[in-house]
């Protein structure tokens, strides 16, 4: 496969936290606080608020407290998507156990405009990243074929195990579809730190859907991709994340299975 692609200069942000220092934020460089790992073993609340969250990055995805839906961010902009699919806003003070987010620098980009599936998609960002050892953050807007996500639901305590979730969760076939899909391609050496492979939301033009995307298929749109080679985790200090067991036996089949794989 030939692409041919060419550089995209610095992208605009919107106003947020980082701006108030005076200090120009560092793009392409992926804050993560806490671990997939501990999401799996029912870490399902953290320290981080969604304010803080946006000091460290204009891009990325998530989850909220209590496990209280899937989350995407997009231009300093962060929605929440329900059980029901539905996406809206929410107020900073909300708090997140497990989220990644970068100031995106778009690098590479390519106009697809030949229907491709999920594996033609992201044969096109591996061989423009063209490195398996690096992360990558990824950005698609444009038409799609069919988008299937799904969206946790709100737990209460004493929580059980994400797996046990993930098995009562709907999923959402939304069909043709334009918007937005994001979120990272992550090495195959960071399984459990994080999710190895690609983990993608996805966002509908007019912000009111959306969720976990399990599969897709794209029609036309531009992609772009930005190389992440700085990587700083933020790890909690709870109770809850200092009793978790962070190295299960069966990680990568959970992990799989936790994302729809």
């Amino acid at each position: 496969m030939k692409l041919k692609c060419y550089s995209v200069g610095d992208v605009d942000t919107r106003s947020s936290a980082a701006d108030a220092t005076g200090v120009r934020p560092r793009m392409n460089r992926l804050y993560q606080t806490s671990t997939m790992a501990a999401l799996l073993d029912a870490v399902y609340d953290g320290e981080t608020t969604l304010d803080e969250l946006l000091m460290h990055g204009n891009f990325g995805l998530g989850t909220f407290n209590s496990l209280d839906g899937e989350m995407i961010v997009n231009d300093s902009v962060i929605h929440q998507f329900r059980a029901d699919g539905q996406a809206g806003r929410v107020p900073g003070d909300l708090k997140t156990p497990f989220a990644c987010v970068t100031f995106f620098n778009p690098e590479k980009e390519y106009m697809i405009d030949t229907a491709r599936d999920k594996d033609g998609f992201e044969a096109i960002v591996d061989q423009l990243v063209n490195n398996p050892n690096l992360f990558a953050a990824v950005r698609f807007t444009g038409m799609f074929e069919r988008v299937e996500t799904r969206t946790v639901f709100c737990q209460c305590r004493p929580y059980p195990p994400m797996l046990d979730v993930v098995a009562r969760q709907p999923t959402m076939q939304l069909g043709a579809s334009t918007g937005t899909m994001l979120g990272f391609r992550t090495p195959g050496y960071m399984q459990g730190v994080n999710v190895a492979g690609y983990h993608l939301h996805f966002l509908t033009e007019d912000g009111r859907r959306g969720g976990h995307v399990t599969d897709y298929a794209v029609l036309k749109g531009r992609l772009e991709v930005g190389v992440i080679s700085d990587v700083e985790i933020q790890l909690p200090r709870t109770e809850q994340f200092a009793r978790a067991n962070l190295s299960p036996e069966n990680i990568h089949e959970a992990i799989r299975v936790a994302e729809g794989g």
